[in-house]
């Protein structure tokens, strides 16, 4: 019975979204370049935020592992990113998102093609990931068989597509809203069970790290010291995915274009760290994660214990997919249409914009099947770690401006850097069997491996301009 209820309220919500877009085609010659009318974009912020702690893994993952440190370090890392977008932005002074986009595309020879490439690569992949772990939410949260599962995730990515093939980003923005309010009704409830559990002095237990994560030889295993070094490599996680992701860019485009005179401080340390602070409910509600190999439907029970927690969850966690699918989805095209633009110029891209939806959807399907039968769904959001952080420390180290480094710098900068990340994947060992919590120990090299990319880059930068 929980289970039609959600797919009823899910439905009728979509229908909703769907109708309102049906007066407002997308524009034939750009369909993509579009900034007004598109509602909340504040909400939207937050969802992207939201989408990254629900469906990408590693967030919650580290809230139940690593605990406040960790957690506060993501918090800070995020808003940080959000303003520092923002004023990045602010500065350039384009009138409208696509001219902002083609800015961060401009790039000495094929620079600009590198760099596309890897963002459009890395939003497909990171679609397909979610697809992946919607499937595993599915086959162990709801009790459906492998293929029941994977049929399910693929039919909510085919509604995603044509959501955002014929609504472009008024599409993503109208979920984002529903998404928005699927949150707030799952907040709710949380807090709801929470404020029950505490007059039944059932307290939400103290989130103090664990040993063996995110430590350093030089360092005692707790101490001031250590949790120092954790939030600052959680800090660098929780910018980095921001500064890597055009649909954050988007989102955060339009609150600042919308918002010219108005205070944008507070909105983006509210939309930076409310969704954080719904972890720490949904961790509480976990039960206890044993150290290496777990069965991930261990996750999810927690989430089961009662009808009206589940419709709650199972509607923020479907909403969170449609949403950041969307964006991700959405993303991978906008940067395709811009760099075809570039090579070949066409007055009306309609065309090309079909073109390039069917080939990113079938990208991303092939990536999925290929991987579902693997035994940890969460493989291909550990690889992209590694991907996030060549893209932001390249950004952070050029300033945003890949035009500074010199022809050719970009392709002997990230492919050997994406080399090395898999290799050192590969030399884990272990990682295909099951979810291992000792994936999150791959973190700090991710961390690394950006600053470094930083540093690299602004050598090259200071090299280059001398």
């Amino acid at each position: 019975m929980a289970g039609i209820l959600v797919a009823a309220l899910l439905v009728s919500s979509l229908l909703l979204v769907h109708f309102s877009m049906r007066s407002r085609p997308l524009d034939a010659k750009r369909p993509l370049d579009e900034d007004h009318g598109l509602p909340w974009p504040e909400a939207g912020q937050a969802s992207t935020v939201f989408s990254l702690t629900a469906l990408f893994g590693a967030y919650f993952g580290i809230t139940l592992i690593l605990g406040l440190p960790a957690l506060l370090g993501l918090a800070f890392g995020t808003v940080s990113g959000l303003i520092l977008t923002a004023r990045l932005i602010k500065k350039r002074n384009q009138d409208s998102f696509e001219e902002f986009l083609q800015s961060v595309l401009k790039a000495r020879g094929d620079n600009a093609i590198v760099f596309g490439v890897l963002l459009a690569g890395i939003q497909c992949c990171f679609a397909a990931s979610e697809l992946l772990i919607l499937r595993e939410m599915a086959r162990t949260g709801l009790g459906l068989r492998g293929e029941d599962a994977t049929l399910l995730a693929m039919a909510l990515g085919a509604i995603g597509y044509f959501y955002v093939l014929f609504g472009g980003y008024k599409a993503v923005f109208r979920t984002d809203v529903l998404q928005f309010s699927m949150i707030a009704l799952m907040g709710a409830v949380l807090l709801s069970l929470e404020f029950h559990n505490a007059t039944r002095g059932s307290l939400v237990p103290p989130l103090w790290p664990r040993s063996g994560y995110w430590e350093l030889p030089a360092l005692a295993a707790t101490g001031p010291l250590l949790y120092v070094f954790q939030f600052g490599v959680a800090s660098v996680m929780g910018l980095g995915f921001l500064v890597a992701s055009p649909d954050t860019w988007k989102r955060v485009f339009l609150v600042v274009k919308m918002r010219r005179q108005g205070p944008r401080f507070p909105m983006f340390v509210g939309v930076g760290t409310a969704p954080f602070l719904l972890l720490i409910p949904l961790a509480a509600l976990t039960p206890a994660i044993a150290d290496g190999p777990t069965d991930s439907g261990a996750l999810f029970a927690g989430l089961i214990s009662s009808d009206m927690l589940f419709v709650a969850a199972a509607l923020g966690l479907v909403a969170s997919f449609l949403s950041s699918f969307n964006s991700a989805l959405l993303a991978s095209v906008h940067v395709g249409l811009l760099l075809r633009r570039t090579a070949s110029g066409v007055r009306e891209e309609m065309s090309r914009f079909h073109w390039l939806m069917a080939s990113a959807l079938v990208s991303i399907g092939f990536v999925f099947l290929a991987l579902s039968s693997n035994g940890n769904p969460y493989l291909l959001a550990n690889a992209l770690l590694g991907a996030y952080s060549v893209v932001a420390g390249v950004q952070v180290g050029t300033g945003w401006k890949i035009s500074r480094l010199r022809e050719g710098h970009l392709i002997w900068l990230a492919v050997p850097s994406l080399l090395a990340w898999f290799v050192y994947l590969t030399s884990l060992g272990g990682l295909t069997d099951a979810p291992n919590t000792y994936q999150l120990n791959t973190v700090p090299v991710a961390a690394l491996l950006s600053l470094v990319l930083a540093a690299t880059c602004r050598g090259l930068v200071t090299w280059s301009t001398k």
